[in-house]
């Protein structure tokens, strides 16, 4: 029951509360400290003090991937603007929902007056809104009490409806002055009568399009994307995979989409993929892409050689009209969420499926193709070498993790790897940077999906350049007990910088990080830290990644000498083409 008076500032974690929303990272700062104040009196909301607000919209950004709840980063508006910035971008492409809450810092009635760090947009001061609003799917401004409750309700539904992306409400001073008096017009109703569901379902006739040409195909294959992960459609997925005997390959972004381990999964394709996706991709007569925008790295370029809608049917289910057939014309196509349309496939397919003896086959052909390519079971991925390679490095680290764990994957040479070896074990599992593709991820990601997921281990994989770039958040892992373990692949370079200027006459410059023993400043940062440069030692402390109960750094020494090419597929060898 709303009460029929409220102050903006409890009315605000009101609707929060009300939208199930359960962490809100963030720095006090400016106006937001009225609504931290509040927060003291919630019981359902806890409040995680970050040291940066990079790191707070980071967390927030993985929070509303893992919940399909808008994960809340909030601070003075300015400062928003200026560091939180990572993590919003990241979710406009990521599609993952997310908050952002700031404040003017207007000091009205003297906001044209330009004081210290107003955003209003008057002469001389920065125009907050604008620069918000050129990185979220929908900003608004709050000037009066009751417009608090009713927009931050309004926001959240442009967070969540669609394509789920990142908002921000920007609060003017003068929206904290007075109460909400939920009663008189402008009504204010509960956050739950607000949020009507906005689930996008398929027409039926799309439906019936698209699973007559899976059937007519005598060798379909899926491309999963990470709008199978914005949607949570993994058991969707697998169950049409298995139902047809679909053999299914990921975008980079979309790894995980089906576990690694499953008998139909044939890895990520393009660029960085396994040799057996994209043999399999480039020879379908059918593709369907599920949540897919095809990016020229997931395309190898647009290689005709591995996807050519002259040569192959193209499907497609994604939840924007704006992506059909946007880079490979779609013969046949659901405009709806994807959990929504895989659903309704199974359901207008498993009464029609006769051909058993044929997808026996396909199951036994792909089986033949993953030992042939020798799928996650490659020769480097034994190696012996001192310092030790990646390959070995990620190979034990699957090995240990279950089919429940959580990994989240930092940008540079380090993804790639992981992209091409890591094998999962569980859908839904593997997150990595999936839109600007930044540095500096990986670490607060595994923090926040801990905190979202208090019974899964969470581990962080990163470079030692992208480790320096966040490794403030050790201090929050400590100080609220966040046991999410870091596996730090250190080779002292920023790898795919450095193999770059290789390739350039070994001009090296600006790529060198020099040696730091990452394990001895975690320990200092109130963190477990163990050094590790032998196999023996890898073998032996990889073991931390379960069951930890503590935040600890596994700062492994690696070579520097694993460049990026070693892992890209012939497919995109020559590089973008063109007329």
């Amino acid at each position: 029951m709303i009460p029929d008076e409220i102050d903006v500032p409890h009315a605000v974690v009101r609707v929060l509360e009300e939208a199930g929303i359960e962490f809100l990272f963030g720095m006090p700062g400016g106006d937001t400290g009225r609504i931290f104040d509040a927060l003291y009196d919630s019981t359902r909301i806890k409040t995680i003090l970050v040291r940066h607000e990079q790191v707070g919209s980071i967390m927030a950004e993985m929070y509303g991937r893992l919940t399909g709840k808008p994960g809340v980063v909030m601070g003075q508006g300015i400062f928003l603007a200026c560091n939180a910035l990572f993590g919003t971008l990241e979710a406009v492409k990521g599609a993952s929902p997310m908050l952002l809450l700031g404040d003017f810092t207007d000091m009205a009635p003297f906001q044209h007056h330009a004081p210290y760090q107003a955003g209003t947009g008057e002469h001389g001061n920065h125009d907050l809104r604008n620069l918000l609003a050129s990185a979220t799917k929908y900003t608004a401004a709050v000037y009066e009490p009751k417009q608090a409750m009713q927009t931050i309700q309004l926001a959240i539904k442009h967070a969540t409806t669609g394509t789920p992306g990142p908002v921000a409400v920007v609060f003017g001073s003068r929206a904290f002055q007075g109460t909400v008096k939920t009663k008189g017009r402008p009504r204010v109703h509960a956050t739950d009568r607000v949020l009507a569901p906005g689930v996008l379902r398929p027409a039926a006739a799309d439906v019936a399009a698209v699973a007559e040409k899976l059937l007519a195909s005598s060798s379909p294959v899926i491309i999963a994307g990470n709008g199978v992960h914005a949607s949570r459609a993994w058991a969707e997925l697998t169950a049409l995979a298995d139902l047809l005997a679909i053999p299914v390959a990921t975008t980079a972004t979309g790894k995980s989409a089906i576990a690694d381990v499953h008998p139909l999964a044939l890895g990520v394709f393009g660029n960085w993929g396994q040799a057996v996706a994209n043999e399999v991709v480039s020879t379908a007569d059918t593709v369907l892409a599920v949540g897919s925008r095809m990016a020229p790295t997931d395309t190898c370029f647009e290689n005709p050689e591995l996807l050519d809608a002259d040569r192959q049917t193209f499907l497609q289910i994604d939840v924007d009209a704006l992506n059909v057939g946007r880079h490979f014309p779609a013969t046949a196509s659901i405009v709806a969420d994807a959990r929504e349309a895989l659903a309704a496939l199974v359901t207008e397919l498993a009464p029609r499926v006769a051909r058993r003896e044929a997808m026996a086959r396909r199951r036994a052909h792909i089986a033949e193709l993953k030992t042939l390519h020798r799928y996650f079971a490659q020769d480097e991925q034994r190696s012996e070498d001192v310092p030790l390679r990646p390959e070995r490095v990620i190979t034990e680290l699957s090995r240990r993790l279950d089919e429940r764990a959580v990994v989240t994957m930092d940008a540079g040479a380090n993804r790639l790897y992981m992209t091409h070896y890591f094998q999962c074990r569980g859908a839904g599992t593997v997150y990595q940077p999936s839109s600007i593709g930044g540095m500096g991820y990986a670490l607060p990601a595994a923090m926040a999906a801990k905190l979202a997921a208090p019974g899964r281990d969470c581990v962080a994989v990163c470079g030692d350049g992208g480790f320096a770039m966040t490794m403030n958040a050790l201090f929050t892992a400590a100080q609220y007990r966040i046991p999410a373990v870091t596996v730090l692949l250190n080779n002292s370079v920023l790898g795919w910088v450095k193999d770059g200027q290789r390739r350039r006459g070994n001009r090296f410059i600006a790529s060198e990080l020099g040696r730091q023993d990452y394990a001895a400043i975690a320990r200092a940062m109130g963190c477990q830290g163990i050094r590790i440069e032998t196999v023996q030692q890898l073998t032996k402390e990889l073991d931390r990644v379960r069951g930890a109960t503590e935040p600890v750094v596994l700062d492994v020494v690696t070579t520097e000498d694993a460049p990026f090419w070693q892992v890209q597929s012939p497919f995109a060898k020559e590089g973008a083409g063109g007329e």
